[in-house]
């Protein structure tokens, strides 16, 4: 495989985890896998997809949600900085608060 090639497979990877961790779904049924990603068919998403749940253990060890979560740490960093970011800011009525003193 050339250098290129990998990180090729890197990016849709990336893309590929990215688009799953946005859906927020619970199960794999619920997922849409023929529009899942604009420029691979549902077949080769699904067919990546299995192939990289199949290092985190026996099916049915961890839930769809769970496994996405791990993978996100392993290929989307900056997506799960930016979901902390986002459940860290403050509340609305927070802000307001603290701008009135």
């Amino acid at each position: 495989m050339e250098c290129c090639e990998i990180i090729s497979a890197d990016t849709d990877d990336y893309y590929l985890v990215s688009a799953l961790f946005v859906l927020d779904t619970c199960c794999t049924e619920d997922v849409d896998w023929d529009n899942l990603l604009e420029h691979r068919s549902g077949s080769i998403c699904r067919k990546k997809w299995n192939q990289m749940v199949k290092h985190l253990g026996p099916p049915g060890s961890k839930s769809f949600a769970e496994r996405v979560e791990v993978l996100s740490q392993r290929y989307c960093t900056d997506v799960l900085e930016a979901r902390e970011t986002y459940n860290s800011r403050p509340a609305v009525d927070e802000v307001t608060s603290q701008e009135d003193d």
